[in-house]
């Protein structure tokens, strides 16, 4: 029987039916009718039906734009025609079960989608699961409609979740019904959990019974399918993105977070990045924000109780006086020296020279202190300003750089710029800092600390970039090394998680540039935690990066994750030196995400193991396989997914779940990704015009590193 976009017989062989403009909608079936209603009851795929359907409306070939069109143009008798032929034959399966599969194909535009969706269309499709015969029909229905469907029609369908994860419950040994039922689910109830703060819909969610939906997706995908990829995909999809919103239920279903957490060590890129970042998510609502102030009057009471002795051992031997304990002590004496000085001389200039010193040696150089006088009347202390321009400690900075500049010598511009980017981020005023930090490097693109400034940014990209090349300046002291570095890990780490999160195909520029962001945050990561001196307060969260990527990126590990070992020693040695200074570690997000996935590993390996072993194995083709029950029962999977150009080439479908192909990365072609003089990792590098073989981020690296490249670089 010809259908839409198929080439039948001759006219004159083709029965007549009523046109677009009759009142069929009225008329009792005719002789004409009863033929094709033959036809349907004795068609054998669903195909067939469709098909036989479309003629009798007399549609256009909806798998074209120009079919699309015309429904648009006669919508409301195209639609009278066929609801009246559901109304009349509503005990007639077959009949509801064609005009569901018309209406799906019609859902991939959006307009006719949302006008079939206000006329009721899913209240037609949802009977049609309990019937046998129509449940796949109906559930492929829902699946095309939710993968091409608006937001607001998705929230509609996540209202039968619940719905469609019983039935997944009460089938076990129906794996279309397995597979069509998670990918419904997936992508209905991700349309009511997206948001950042709060859900695209809290009313929906409260509907909806996250425990029931994750615990019935995660115990069908551990059964073992035929096809298990798609519903795999779709799982890891739902778990990861639903983990923000839906952490109570994460936490009343651990096997929710087993899950993720053996995600992280699947071979796809893609999969494992979706995975971290669904655990990172996890804990946002409920994470700390991290530390950022370190208390002088309790440090100073921490020294004079003492440093325990496993530690003050660490710190001996490591090198006392390289250590930030000693560094911040020392700073802070000298600094109030400093200051003392100063409301003695008055010399603001004098006063700027050595602070610009103390700021490149430790973070909490500059003390915001103040000076205290006794009154001779009221005996009582106050604050006195001694006649400097300014009270707060901190304040004194502006004023000390102005002094520097008037001074006017030369290369103390730098100094002056240090005072004030340093007042800049005292204050939080950090686009203030990283403005002046550029103004700087057009000056002097060797001052390290400008490109640290820049590294504060909330900017990927820009912070990255500005940490790399800072590591690379000739003169550098240890504290700004290791801070710009533990910039450059969280820099990448984010980037690199949130670039392979967006599924880019294998090999493209944002796949291969993902994994070398990742692949440098680790290298970072690794240098921090084996140079920093131990008592760094960013030691934590350098270590809680180090832990996750490595989970992420190492290719072999133990079950009982002996290969962390040391590393979550010195995690732990990280937050005795944090109490010790009266700074009890805080809950951050990052480290809620850490603790769970070491927490979590021993039993999700032994969970889902085998099912993401599945998902990263190759399959070969199966299309010289006969033909099995499934696909003569429920060929319409083909029609639906079928949708061509005016010109009759196909039109690309759109991706849906991780790549199909899960190859091993080339190292080799990863490091053509990174900056050949500060190894930030960018797809935009420039080349060297000369030779084209090393890679640059701007002319800026590239003079830099002309001195060594120059010996190397041929035409």
């Amino acid at each position: 029987m010809p259908g839409p976009g198929r080439k039948g017989k001759s006219k004159s062989n083709k029965p007549k039916t009523p046109g677009a403009g009759s009142s069929s909608a009225s008329k009792p079936p005719s002789d004409t009718d009863a033929v094709y209603l033959t036809e349907i009851d004795n068609a054998e795929r669903w195909d067939t039906v469709v098909n036989i359907l479309c003629v009798l409306f007399e549609l256009p070939d909806l798998t074209t734009r120009r079919g699309l069109k015309k429904v648009h143009t006669n919508f409301d008798s195209i639609y009278a025609r066929i609801d009246n032929a559901y109304q009349r034959d509503r005990e007639n399966y077959k009949i509801r079960g064609g005009i569901v599969g018309i209406f799906a194909k019609m859902c991939v535009d959006s307009i006719l989608r949302n006008k079939l969706f206000e006329k009721g269309m899913l209240e037609k499709i949802m009977p049609l699961l309990s019937i046998d015969e129509t449940r796949h029909l109906a559930l492929r229905a829902l699946g095309t409609i939710t993968h091409h469907g608006g937001a607001k029609i998705r929230m509609e369908i996540a209202k039968h979740g619940n719905v469609l994860a019983k039935l997944i419950r009460d089938l076990p040994d129906d794996e279309k019904v397995a597979e069509l039922g998670i990918t419904t689910i997936a992508h209905s109830v991700l349309a009511v959990v997206e948001g950042d703060d709060v859900p695209a819909n809290a009313q929906v969610l409260k509907q909806v019974d996250m425990v029931d939906i994750l615990k019935t997706v995660l115990e069908t995908i551990k059964r073992p399918h035929k096809n298990p990829r798609s519903m795999i995909d779709h799982a890891v999809e739902l778990v990861a993105m639903s983990s923000l919103h839906s952490s109570s239920a994460f936490k009343a279903y651990p096997s929710a977070i087993n899950f993720l957490v053996a995600g992280i060590r699947s071979k796809d890129w893609v999969t494992r990045c979706t995975c971290l970042g669904g655990l990172i998510r996890l804990y946002r609502h409920e994470a700390e924000d991290d530390q950022r102030q370190l208390d002088p009057r309790r440090f100073v009471d921490a020294l004079r109780r003492g440093v325990p002795r496993n530690l003050n051992d660490i710190l001996m031997d490591y090198g006392p006086v390289r250590c930030d304990t000693y560094l911040t002590l020392s700073c802070t004496n000298e600094f109030q020296k400093a200051m003392f000085t100063c409301a003695q001389d008055r010399n603001l200039y004098s006063l700027g020279l050595k602070q610009a010193a103390m700021i490149l040696k430790t973070e909490f150089s500059v003390a915001d202190g103040m000076f205290e006088v006794e009154d001779p009347v009221t005996k009582k202390r106050k604050i006195d300003d001694m006649g400097l321009p300014f009270k707060s400690w901190g304040e004194s900075l502006p004023h000390c750089a102005r002094a520097i500049r008037k001074h006017n010598k030369p290369g103390e511009e730098d100094l002056a710029d240090i005072l004030d980017i340093k007042y800049f981020v005292m204050r939080q005023r950090i686009p203030d800092a990283v403005n002046l930090a550029k103004k700087g490097i057009q000056r002097n693109p060797d001052q390290v600390y400008f490109y640290y400034a820049i590294t504060l940014s909330a900017d990927n990209v820009q912070g990255l970039r500005a940490a790399k090349k800072g590591l690379k300046c000739k003169t550098i002291t240890p504290f700004v090394k290791y801070q710009m570095m533990q910039r450059a890990v969280e820099h990448a780490g984010d980037m690199g998680v949130k670039l392979l999160q967006e599924v880019p195909d294998v090999g493209e520029k944002k796949w291969e540039e993902g994994i070398a962001f990742l692949t440098s945050a680790v290298e970072d990561a690794k240098a921090y935690v084996e140079g920093a001196p131990p008592d760094n307060r960013h030691m934590k969260n350098v270590g809680y990066w180090f832990v996750l990527l490595t989970m992420l990126i190492r290719e072999d590990l133990s079950p009982d994750l002996r290969e962390l070992h040391s590393s979550l020693e010195r995690l732990k040695l990280a937050d005795q030196f944090s109490e010790f200074m009266g700074v009890p570690p805080p809950k951050t997000n990052l480290r809620l995400a850490q603790q769970a996935a070491v927490k979590h590993y021993p039993g999700a390996i032994k969970e889902y193991s085998r099912v993401f072993e599945e998902l990263d194995r190759v399959k070969p083709s199966s299309s010289a396989q006969t033909l099995d029950q499934d696909k003569i029962e429920d060929d319409l999977a083909t029609w639906l997914q079928d949708i061509r150009l005016d010109d009759g080439t196909m039109e690309e479908k759109m991706r849906c779940g991780a790549n199909n192909h899960r190859p091993k990365v080339d190292y080799n072609h990863v490091t053509l990704y990174r900056c050949t003089w500060c190894g930030n990792p960018s797809a935009v590098l420039r080349k060297c015009s000369r030779c084209e073989k090393t890679r640059y981020c701007d002319s800026g690296c590239q003079k830099l590193h002309w001195a060594d490249h120059k010996k190397s670089c041929k035409v």
